[in-house]
């Protein structure tokens, strides 16, 4: 019977190992830890297996949709972080900061010609997932990536999933298996080869040095041909800030999570998602972590397969299980959907139902007509719409709880539901810091019917769910956020 982790591995040919060549190589794409990586782990495996040395190599694109200072500064800073471990550890790390386009297809290609086998990081969406294709199809030695986005291995699914419901189910039946087989905490402490690789330099003398770039961050990143209108946040891209994030959370947060996390005002949300997107934290260990603080009798044999319910599952503390349930079933539900669709982020992809009902109401008319810019800007009629936008184009994030009500709004207030659609993936894949995320795309999608279901049927939405800014004010404490977030210029 095949280990729960096998399902991680995806090996894009049928090539075979160079003998002859000089190292293993493991592409760090999107996973961009040392610690409790499965892809790491992987490429020790055979780096061990063949006797070589190991080449981690971890650079970043400036040639991509909705690059900006701030998703470029993050990323940097969590760079920075890895080159300083790797020089006190005496690693064969190879970081490498593109300055302009194509450089680091120049780059890759060189690495692989030396190389016996490629691991990388297997991601359903966006430039990674196409990075994996291409240079698969270029080689002539094995180029497997591995899965370690969550808790469950998305090759467990055989279809995408078309509810959390459902999902849910899943997850329930693998969880234990996939929990009790984690990714070690330090697989480089397996590594047998630890020899300095020959001759880097020839590589690296052709290409700007990713150690000056990392050394002068903020003046590197102003001089790249990309968005320098989007600053960068106040929170640093770097392990060791997610890490405290998660650790403020638990304080601060995880026990009010099932009562207050929908408030605004009392800031009980854990703020994980920007680590998470850029792999600097591990699923694992946010569920280790917050299983600690469990009561005192409680055990993995507590958990119970309820048949996809949301209650009754984990069986211990309520607000525990209320943010686990936000972390595995409604963060990788999206992930499962997009490794098996295409089309995640086109407007086809929504339910049958969905569609049909959307497009039934495409003719209503609008009160509100905005344009992107205008949105963009926090121009609106709506004072509560405003602050979540505001927050989203200063602080790159949006309260999870009004960020459905952004969303819905949006749709209200566009031609139609591609335009609705298109305004609402570029402002999220532009600010917000966790975007270009499958989690991105489910808080997005959701609010057009996916993972829902149909409600009462009105003008503009048909039977997809609707929200108001008033009655959302009555539900959610709002007060000190609108004071904070209020937008400075005049609305429309």
């Amino acid at each position: 019977m095949k280990n729960i982790n096998s399902y991680r591995v995806f090996n894009n040919n049928d090539h075979k190992p160079n003998k002859d060549g000089d190292f293993v190589v493991y592409w760090m794409q999107n996973t961009r830890r040392f610690h409790y990586n499965f892809g790491l782990e992987y490429a020790v495996s055979w780096a061990n297996k063949l006797g070589k040395p190991l080449l981690i190599y971890e650079a970043f694109s400036c040639h991509y949709r909705w690059a900006t200072d701030r998703s470029h500064t993050f990323m940097m800073q969590g760079m920075k972080e890895h080159l300083d471990f790797a020089e006190k550890q005496d690693l064969n790390y190879l970081t490498f900061c593109e300055q302009k386009p194509g450089q680091i297809d120049s780059m890759v290609m060189e690495i692989f010609d030396r190389a016996s086998i490629i691991i990388s990081d297997e991601f359903p969406i966006f430039i990674i997932k196409k990075s994996n294709e291409k240079y698969s199809r270029k080689v002539n030695i094995p180029y497997i990536t591995v899965d370690s986005n969550g808790i469950i291995p998305l090759g467990i699914t055989d279809k995408d999933p078309y509810s959390a419901y459902l999902f849910r189910k899943i997850m329930q039946k693998h969880f234990v298996e996939a929990y009790t087989h984690p990714p070690k905490k330090d697989p480089l402490d397996d590594l047998e080869h630890t020899d300095k690789i020959r001759g880097l330099t020839e590589i690296t003398d052709k290409y700007p040095s990713g150690k000056e770039a990392l050394s002068e961050i903020e003046s590197f990143v102003s001089k790249l041909e990309i968005n320098h209108s989007v600053k960068p946040i106040d929170w640093e891209g770097t392990r060791k800030a997610g890490l405290g994030m998660l650790g403020q959370f638990i304080s601060n947060g995880l026990f009010d999570y099932g009562d207050k996390r929908n408030d605004p005002d009392e800031q009980k949300t854990s703020h994980l998602s920007p680590w998470l997107h850029f792999g600097k934290v591990s699923v694992f260990e946010i569920v280790r972590a917050v299983f600690d603080h469990q009561p005192d009798d409680w055990s993995l044999d507590r958990i119970t397969f309820n048949a996809g319910s949301r209650e009754g599952f984990f069986n211990g503390d309520s607000n525990i299980s209320k943010f686990l349930d936000e972390l595995i079933t409604w963060r990788e539900v999206g992930f499962h959907f997009a490794h098996h669709r295409p089309d995640y982020d086109q407007f086809d992809s929504l339910p049958d139902w969905a569609r049909d009902t959307l497009n039934e109401h495409r003719g209503d008319s609008r009160e509100w007509n905005y344009s992107y810019n205008e949105l963009a800007e926090a121009k609106t009629h709506d004072e509560l719409w405003n602050a979540a936008q505001t927050q989203l184009r200063e602080e790159g994030i949006i309260h999870n709880y009004l960020r459905m009500l952004w969303g819905k709004k949006v749709i209200e207030w566009t031609p139609d539901p591609e335009t609705a659609l298109k305004y609402l993936i570029d402002l999220n894949n532009t600010y917000a810091i966790d975007g270009r995320d499958p989690n991105s795309y489910t808080g997005i999608f959701w609010c057009f019917g996916r993972f829902d279901r149909a409600w009462q049927e009105r003008s503009i939405f048909g039977k997809i769910r609707y929200m108001t800014s008033e009655s959302t004010r009555k539900k959610v404490k709002i007060n000190q956020y609108l004071a904070q977030y209020r937008n400075q210029t005049n609305p429309l």
